[in-house]
C-alpha cells in the first residue's frame, strides 16, 4: 500500500471513529452497531468490515479513541491558559465545557455499558486506568508550578473530577436543574480558589488516614 493509499485509509478510520463517537453518543451503546456506524460515516458495509470486521472490533477501536480524544482535547484547552489568577476558575470552566461534548456522552455509554458486558469490560477497564493515569500526568505538568500542593494535588483533582462527571451525568435534574447546578460549579470555583481549601485538603486527607 502506496503512501497515497495509507493516507486515505487513515483519514476513513478517523471518519468511522468519529461517526462511532455520534452513534455511543446519541444512539447509545446497545444501538451503536456496524450498520448504524456505516450510515453515519457514509461508507458501504463492505467499506466498514474491511477496516473493522465485527462490532467488537469497532467498539474496541472507539474505546481507544475516544479516551485519546479526550486527553488530547483536555491538553490543547489547558496549555491555552496563562498563568494567571482566573487560572483555575478557567480550568474548571474547561473541564464543565468539555464534558457537553460527544466524546464524553460516547465514554459515559462505554463506562456503563462494561458494568455487564464482561467483552466490553475487559477492554475499557484497563483503557481507563491509563487514561486515568495519563490525564493525572497532563495536569500536574500544565498547572502552574508552586501554586498546587503536590501531597495533595491528586484529592483536589479527584473532587473536581468525580463531581464534574456526576454533574454532567445528572443531566435532567428534577427540579431547579440550572440553579443547582450552577451551585455545584460555584463551590468547586470556590474550593479551587479559596486560602482555606489547602487546610480543608489536608483534614480531609488525615481523616482518610484514620
Amino acid at each position: 500500500m502506496g503512501a497515497g493509499e495509507l493516507a486515505k485509509s487513515g483519514m476513513t478510520r478517523r471518519r468511522i471513529m468519529d461517526a462511532a463517537v455520534h452513534c455511543l453518543a446519541q444512539l447509545g451503546y446497545g444501538a451503536t452497531t456496524t450498520t448504524e456506524v456505516a450510515k453515519a460515516a457514509k461508507l458501504t458495509r463492505a467499506a466498514m468490515r474491511y477496516h473493522f470486521p465485527s462490532r467488537m472490533d469497532l467498539i474496541e477501536a472507539s474505546v481507544h479513541y475516544v479516551t485519546r480524544r479526550r486527553l488530547d482535547m483536555y491538553e490543547a484547552a489547558m496549555s491555552e491558559l496563562p498563568h494567571d489568577r482566573d487560572y483555575f476558575i478557567r480550568a474548571i470552566e474547561i473541564g464543565w465545557e468539555q464534558l457537553q461534548k460527544p466524546e464524553f456522552l460516547a465514554f459515559t455509554e462505554l463506562s456503563l455499558a462494561a458494568r455487564s458486558d464482561r467483552e466490553l469490560a475487559v477492554i475499557f477497564s484497563p483503557a481507563l486506568t491509563e487514561y486515568d493515569r495519563a490525564r493525572r500526568l497532563t495536569a500536574q505538568r500544565l498547572f502552574p508550578p508552586g501554586q498546587v500542593d503536590i501531597t495533595l494535588f491528586d484529592l483536589r483533582n479527584d473532587i473536581i473530577s468525580f463531581l464534574l462527571e456526576g454533574l454532567a451525568q445528572q443531566r435532567n435534574l428534577a427540579f431547579d436543574a440550572d440553579r443547582r447546578r450552577n451551585m455545584v460549579l460555584g463551590f468547586l470555583k470556590a474550593l479551587s480558589t479559596s486560602r482555606d481549601a489547602g487546610g480543608l485538603l489536608q483534614k480531609a486527607q488525615a481523616l482518610a488516614n484514620g
